[in-house]
């Protein structure tokens, strides 16, 4: 499924701002990401990732929130900022994607409820207080599941 074609009503953002492409940094994700990718993600990074693209960011309506799901080369990018010394216990089993454009980030990994897409504080990163938002990219993007998880404060 396309995600970006299927957005779930509740997120609105600029289709003029995505552009396909970034085949190369998305193979480095594929071969440096600590945990098993969904396929769902690297098809929705292939949409999103062309030259220049940060990825997007989706407006919750009614909300006034916002939701940055990163490209494939700014993936990369916050994955070697993040990359420090007192941050490997949760860095080295976590895949980030996203934030709040805040405090908040978004990534995959396995936390108390499975496997899935989570959110924790990007200032104490770990699993203690992570939340999960959904299953799969797709239920969130697409299904709106979790959507009030990841808005909420």
């Amino acid at each position: 499924m396309n995600i970006i074609e299927n957005v779930n009503e509740r997120l609105s953002f600029d289709k003029d701002e995505i552009c396909a492409g970034g085949e190369k940094e998305i193979e480095e994700i594929i071969r440096v990401s600590p945990v098993s990718l969904p396929q769902d993600y690297i098809e929705f990074l292939k949409q999103i990732s062309g030259e220049g693209s940060y990825g997007p960011e989706f407006e919750v309506e009614d909300e006034g929130l916002s939701i940055s799901i990163w490209s494939a080369k700014m993936a990369l990018e916050k994955s070697e900022e993040f990359n420090q010394p007192f941050n490997q216990g949760f860095i080295s089993n976590v895949w980030l994607f996203g934030d709040d454009l805040g405090d908040l980030v978004y990534f995959f990994g396995t936390g108390k409820d499975g496997f899935g897409l989570y959110r924790t504080s990007a200032g104490a990163l770990g699993f203690e207080n992570a939340e999960k938002i959904s299953d799969t990219l797709t239920d969130f993007l697409v299904n709106g599941v979790g959507i009030d998880i990841a808005t909420s404060l």
